[in-house]
């Protein structure tokens, strides 16, 4: 499976990210994450999602799909090379007695945000690409990860070509 991120410009109104993802569903294909936000123009949203799929012709048929939608302006899929794609996470994690230190050492590597403290966890929050995310969760669950949250990538195109 190759992981493919689309950036969609949509109209911003109600319904728009549901119609969006119910292609997928209809198509038997997975979202790994979504998010959508307002862009610099009050009108529009755009919604950033990231899928596992099999082949170039499933992504290809899905691109397609979007694109028929109403409210889509714009899709396009974005590379590694001409794109810049980051998460958020907040990792709660058991940090008691020595622990704690080696967490926040491990942390100062990977410049994580310490955000909530307690005498028995912390709250770490790590801002990356896939590699760097995965990397950090493996290193810190031997501590005892109690609970994953994230945001969903963001993307965007680099250079001075907007998606617009």
């Amino acid at each position: 499976m190759i992981s493919h991120v689309l950036s969609i410009l949509v109209d911003n109104n109600p319904g728009v990210l549901t119609r969006v993802c119910s292609l997928f569903n209809r198509r038997g294909f997975n979202l790994d994450t979504v998010s959508s936000g307002h862009t610099e123009d009050e009108k529009l949203a755009r919604i950033t999602l990231l899928t596992k799929v099999s082949d170039d012709a499933g992504i290809d048929q899905i691109i397609k799909q979007i694109r028929k939608l109403e409210d889509v302006h714009k899709v396009e899929q974005l590379d590694n090379e001409n794109s810049v794609c980051k998460q958020m996470l907040f990792i709660k994690v058991k940090a008691e007695g020595k622990n704690r230190q080696e967490i926040i050492n491990i942390g100062k590597i990977f410049k994580v945000a310490i955000i909530d403290v307690t005498p028995t966890t912390l709250i770490i929050q790590i801002i990356g690409n896939n590699s760097k995310l995965c990397a950090f969760e493996k290193l810190i669950e031997t501590f005892g990860i109690l609970e994953i949250v994230g945001s969903g990538f963001i993307a965007m195109q680099r250079g001075s070509d907007a998606i617009i």
